[in-house]
């Protein structure tokens, strides 16, 4: 074991305690730092990082028991390590010790071997425990990683199977993004949101074929059914307990709910909606009619933003609506990209079919 890697503070209000273990310890190659009081030691955890701390209990102004409690509500201590240096056989004493946040003691006096011999027995246990935790994480950033994928596939597949551009899905939660982040909501639940929106449609594959590839306007009893995908969705995610599939379930049910309360499918209105419902809604159909789709084409941006401006507190929640258009360059900016990206798609794909079309004339 390499123990140079590791830094231990020695606390004790004894100078020559202190200096014994720091010679101890620092002659086997560990880091060593020595405090003679706890206002000391919590100062020192605080500006540096230890690997190990050993405290003396018994300590004028603050105790050895005071001092680890202390060490134990700062986070950057907390999960550091403490062995109680003590000369007391107290059990009510060692009881407290354990009880404040210490994982071990050591009698006072000790031999140098027993205090070497601990010193590393418990810092290879905190790097199993470092390991096991740092695995831990790995795993579930894997699971996190999955999930986000397989909603990114499914929203495909459910665009994909209406014959609509599975791109609508990626501008949709990037717009989703944008808009809970101006919100207000943390950056964290605003990218589950964002990933979450991938399946706001899903409910689509449900729904005849002959209905979702109509070219033209529905009739009543086909939009009847096309409006029930917003609840077979919801029905489709609801048995997940993952948090991804618990937020998609709810955006699948509330993104074509309407603020005045004329939306599908509970006709629910104002803050009735839940709030990511109430983004996806506006991000949804910005992204709508700002692109072709297959039953209409790209309406002019203009027009696309009177439209939203007019279904403030109709459709749409009319603070989301303020928040969009004073932040409307953050929202035409992912448009623009998006615009750009489809035109160069576009143009690679008008000339990756012309040179099939000159080999099949060439080998004609």
């Amino acid at each position: 074991m390499d123990n140079s890697k590791y830094k231990i503070l020695v606390v004790d209000d004894v100078r020559e305690n202190v200096q014994l273990v720091v010679a101890v310890l620092g002659k086997v190659g560990y880091q060593m730092v020595g405090a003679y009081d706890g206002l000391t030691a919590i100062r020192k955890s605080r500006e540096e990082s230890f690997d190990l701390i050993l405290l003396d209990i018994m300590m004028p102004i603050m105790s050895g028991l005071d001092t680890c409690k202390y060490l134990k509500q700062n986070k950057k201590s907390a999960s550091v390590p403490v062995i109680f240096l003590t000369a007391s056989d107290d059990k009510q004493i060692l009881t407290e010790a354990y009880n404040a946040g210490g994982v071990d003691y050591i009698k006072k006096p000790f031999f140098k071997e027993e205090l070497i011999a601990r010193v590393n027995s418990r810092l290879k246990l905190r790097d199993y425990e470092k390991n096991l935790e740092n695995e831990v994480q790995m795993r579930t950033k894997e699971i996190a990683d999955t999930q986000i994928q397989l909603m990114q596939v499914l929203g495909g597949i459910s665009e994909g199977h209406s014959k609509e551009t599975q791109q609508h899905v990626k501008r949709v939660s990037e717009f989703t993004y944008t808009l809970a982040k101006l919100y207000g909501i943390g950056d964290k639940e605003a990218k589950i949101l964002q990933n979450a929106a991938f399946l706001h449609d899903i409910g689509k594959i449900a729904v005849r074929d002959n209905i979702l590839h109509k070219d033209g306007v529905l009739d009543k009893s086909e939009f009847a059914e096309m409006k029930k995908h917003a609840q077979m969705g919801a029905d489709m995610l609801s048995y997940s307990e993952l948090p991804l599939f618990k937020a998609a379930t709810i955006v699948c049910l509330h993104h074509h709910e309407k603020w005045d309360g004329s939306g599908y499918p509970n006709s629910l209105s104002g803050e009735n909606i839940h709030i990511y419902g109430r983004i996806v809604a506006l991000a949804d159909v910005f992204d709508a009619l700002s692109f072709k789709r297959t039953y209409k084409n790209a309406w002019a941006q203009e027009e696309v933003l009177k439209f939203i401006k007019d279904m403030s507190a109709k459709h749409f929640d009319p603070k989301l609506v303020d928040i969009f258009f004073d932040n409307i360059d953050e929202f035409l900016k992912i448009y623009d990209f998006h615009k750009e990206a489809f035109k160069t798609q576009k143009k690679l794909s008008k000339n990756k079919r012309g040179k099939i079309l000159q080999w099949l004339f060439k080998e004609l």
